[in-house]
């Protein structure tokens, strides 16, 4: 009976000393943590606006952007990747401070700040080459596939109305692609500077028309504090 009072009175203190020792780490991980004034959601693996390179350091034309600005009006930030269907819900939950990028961004009855657009990309339609689709008379009762909640959808869907197809959005560029690919529709709206920059994974492809009637609008949006 002693032994197995032993036994357990050595359980409960090795307990205790496990939880002080998880109060002490966390209580040092919240002050080694970097505090900054937004947490700022944006797209990741999105040449030429935001990357990041092997080294792991962040790139882009946002980056650049923001460093700018942050500079100019003396706040600090961090960039947190995201897929871009979850902006919306990011914000309304203020899991982050605002989104930079090209998506209409909304969050219901949250008021948002919209800073004047601080860049403007054209939109592009590409065709694979083994399609054979030679113009854009031929995208004609075609399945157009376009990302969602930008230029790029606004586009598709003047192009569905036009040449009596269907426009279908998707989350991501590679989701896209991949629909195409299966040959569930036939072409890909796309931004032009995306396209420029990935041009190796398009060398299959044929751009049929650059659109500069619809464009991306590249904007910082801001939750008010």
């Amino acid at each position: 009976m002693q032994k197995r009072k032993q036994f357990t009175l050595g359980i409960i203190t090795l307990l205790l000393l496990c939880i002080l020792a998880g109060c002490q780490f966390g209580n040092q991980k919240k002050k080694t943590e970097k505090k900054v004034d937004y947490y700022i959601g944006v797209v990741d693996n999105n040449a030429p606006y935001y990357y990041k390179d092997a080294d792991g350091t962040e790139k882009g034309l946002y980056v650049t952007f923001l460093d700018k600005l942050s500079k100019e009006q003396s706040f600090t930030y961090m960039f947190v990747p995201m897929d871009i269907s979850a902006s919306e819900q990011s914000l309304s939950e203020q899991s982050v401070d605002g989104f930079i990028g090209s998506t209409v961004v909304k969050t219901g009855e949250k008021e948002v700040l919209s800073g004047s657009e601080f860049y403007t990309s054209d939109i592009c339609v590409l065709v694979p080459k083994e399609s054979r689709l030679l113009d854009m008379r031929s995208l004609k009762n075609k399945i157009i596939a376009a990302p969602a909640g930008a230029g790029e959808e606004r586009f598709a869907k003047y192009l569905e109305n036009k040449y009596k197809g269907r426009a279908i959005t998707f989350s991501h560029v590679e989701e896209a692609i991949g629909d195409i690919e299966k040959g569930y529709s036939q072409a890909l709206i796309l931004d032009k500077e995306y396209y420029d920059a990935h041009m190796d994974a398009f060398k299959n492809w044929n751009c049929l028309k650059v659109s500069s009637q619809f464009q991306n609008n590249h904007k910082f949006y801001k939750v008010s504090k």
